[in-house]
């Protein structure tokens, strides 16, 4: 949670504000289950991934209509780099090299929000959709198509709703946190990602009226893709981060924001990347 009111500023807004973050999350590890494996103990598969390195900068344009009801525009811009190797039918050994980079615009997000209480307590509703706005279709120098989970959209309009809620303690110290459900509406192209839950639970404690820390335990669900282009057997997992972060206050509009995010349980179907840590930068301004 990255966004004015998971930062501190829960007192409702008329007017813009705007959120870019860079996202570094580089999946290297080779897990299966709740294990990490060596890619010597691949088997059964096409082909053995090596690493997927995704720099992501996002955007988040939001505007206050009154004290209450709000709308924001999230525009992701990707950077991907993966590669695998393929496995060598004859001696199931790893073969050839595939590699895809790119950089792209990815899947635009609207959302509509609703802000009760503005005080110690206070919660919101939110909801709206995903649209299909990020490419499908990228192939790498050989004209081969990266798979469906690669690809910098999933070509599917996916409904988001959700729930946030912020209580203050004092005058240094908030518990903050935040549910949501994604879900695609229908399939594109045999292809259908799988329903996403994301809880977050946070603490911030403000040292100084500037620099202040939070805290956030983030757990994620996600389920399996489903359709012809989709890899069932290999996707879908459920992982529980801790994020440790800090905050500096820039005069009464703006905060710059730091996170490292460190995983506490990892489970995956079948054989998959995952992190030994990801990394957010970011500022978030009223304007």
């Amino acid at each position: 949670m990255t966004d004015r009111y998971a930062q501190g500023q829960a007192e409702a807004y008329t007017g813009w504000s705007g959120d870019l973050r860079l996202e570094v999350i580089d999946q290297k590890r080779l897990r299966s289950g709740t294990s990490n494996i060596r890619a010597s103990e691949v088997t059964n598969e096409e082909a053995i991934e090596r690493h997927t390195n995704n720099t992501n900068l996002v955007t988040t344009l939001g505007y206050g209509f009154d004290g209450g009801w709000s709308v924001s525009l999230r525009l992701p811009l990707v950077h991907r780099d993966h590669r695998h190797h393929l496995i060598d039918e004859s001696t199931g050994l790893p073969g050839e090299a595939e590699q895809w980079r790119f950089t792209r615009l990815g899947d635009v997000q609207l959302l509509g929000r609703r802000q009760f209480g503005a005080g110690a307590d206070s919660y919101a509703l939110f909801g709206g959709f995903k649209l299909p706005t990020g490419s499908t279709h990228v192939s790498n120098g050989d004209g081969s198509r990266a798979e469906r989970a690669l690809q910098p959209g999933s070509g599917t309009t996916d409904g988001v709703l959700g729930v946030a809620g912020r209580h203050v303690f004092g005058a240094t110290d908030a518990a903050i946190g935040q549910l949501s459900v994604t879900q695609a509406l229908g399939p594109d192209e045999d292809y259908k990602p799988g329903r996403r839950l994301e809880l977050s639970l946070g603490w911030s404690h403000a040292w100084s009226h500037s620099l202040g820390t939070v805290v956030q335990v983030n757990v994620r669900r996600r389920e399996r893709d489903a359709g012809v282009q989709a890899e069932p057997d290999n996707s879908g997992s459920t992982s529980v981060d801790l994020s440790p972060g800090v905050t500096f206050g820039l005069g009464h509009a703006s905060t710059l924001y730091a996170y490292v995010q460190l995983p506490v349980y990892q489970k995956v179907n079948g054989i998959q990347l995952v992190p030994r840590a990801s990394f957010v930068i970011g500022m978030t301004s009223d304007f």
